[in-house]
């Protein structure tokens, strides 16, 4: 009876402690606080019909957004807004999107993320749904933040994954940024922004612990000299944020427009030498990793031959967090 006794609250003790490792570990995972939402501004009703990761507006309400959407409004569709749209019935559901096109008169928002998870049913004819801005707060665990910086290779289409796919490999990482990708994660990434432009916008860029930056291709047609000028004045703005902060600069990705890549080589070669004795800068040659692979342009280019396959973005969120993991430790150990 004794032995019983013993066999039982041993048991419970081993039960207990393993619903409390589970707890611990599910509350450590990024979310979306569901269980707090707050209302901000109601669009109004729309007829969409929704397919898998695509909203489509009918023609009725026309050229809903342009691309390169962020003017940080609630009164009308922005990349860095969370959406609440909710049915006749009711039911409601929440998302953010990452791209918007217009065509034959059509609204399609694409890069949908709903959240949880928790998606309506596909429409194929168009149904009446409301519209509203909320705010979610999407709670980070970790301790050292992180700021991605670039253009378009760092958060359009399959680079929406890159905050993802770096904490993937290294989840003690809070990612800040004025802009959102649709996992919630913050980034001050801006699509097609050449080095001039990334300057000009500096100022709202927050103090990191660490930044990535991904710049100067979109610089491709101007001098290079200027461009080279342009990148080390971004890192010693940066540096004057944080001077204590690390820069990962990454190289120019390879792309098929030769004249492009040969102004991104010819940039890296020039920036590779700057950094050399720049303890802030830690440069990362993504550019040669990806060339490493004989088939790059199939397995890490997607079809426009510029931006990133999903198996690019991969290889560069394994690449960062890799580099940040062996910085971080030396830094903190």
């Amino acid at each position: 009876m004794a032995k019983s006794l013993i066999f039982i609250i041993s048991m419970l003790i081993f039960n207990i402690g393993f619903a409390q490792n589970s707890t611990k570990k599910n509350e450590t995972k990024d979310y979306f606080n569901t269980r707090n939402i707050k209302t901000i501004h109601k669009l109004g009703s729309y007829q969409i019909k929704i397919n898998k990761s695509k909203i489509y507006f009918n023609k009725i309400h026309g050229n809903i957004s342009s691309p390169l959407k962020y003017s940080n409004l609630y009164t009308e569709f922005d990349f860095n807004n969370t959406y609440e749209i909710k049915d006749s019935l009711s039911n409601t559901y929440y998302f953010k999107f990452g791209w918007v096109s217009f065509k034959e008169n059509e609204t399609m928002f694409s890069n949908i993320n709903w959240i949880d998870d928790n998606r309506p049913k596909e429409i194929d004819g168009f149904s009446d749904f409301e519209f509203s801005v909320v705010n979610i707060d999407y709670i980070q665990f970790g301790n050292i933040s992180l700021c991605t910086i670039g253009d378009s290779q760092t958060w359009w289409s399959n680079a929406q994954n890159l905050r993802k796919f770096i904490n993937q490999s290294y989840p003690n990482l809070i990612f800040i940024g004025s802009n959102t990708d649709v996992f919630g994660y913050g980034h001050e990434g801006e699509g097609g922004n050449s080095t001039y432009q990334l300057i000009k916008r500096i100022n709202r860029i927050p103090k990191a612990d660490y930044y990535t930056l991904l710049i100067g291709t979109n610089d491709w047609k101007n001098d290079i000299e200027t461009t080279f000028i342009n990148i080390v004045e971004v890192t010693e703005s940066l540096t004057k944020i944080n001077s204590n902060a690390k820069i990962l600069y990454l190289t120019p990705i390879p792309t098929e427009n030769e004249e492009r890549d040969s102004f991104n080589t010819n940039l890296k070669d020039k920036l590779v030498f700057n950094f050399k004795e720049n303890k802030n800068v830690v440069v990362i040659d993504l550019g040669n990793e990806m060339r490493k692979n004989d088939n790059w342009k199939s397995d890490y280019l997607s079809y426009d031959g510029l931006h990133q396959s999903i198996q690019g973005v991969q290889l560069m969120g394994k690449l960062i967090a890799m580099n940040l993991k062996t910085i971080s430790n030396n830094v903190y150990d």
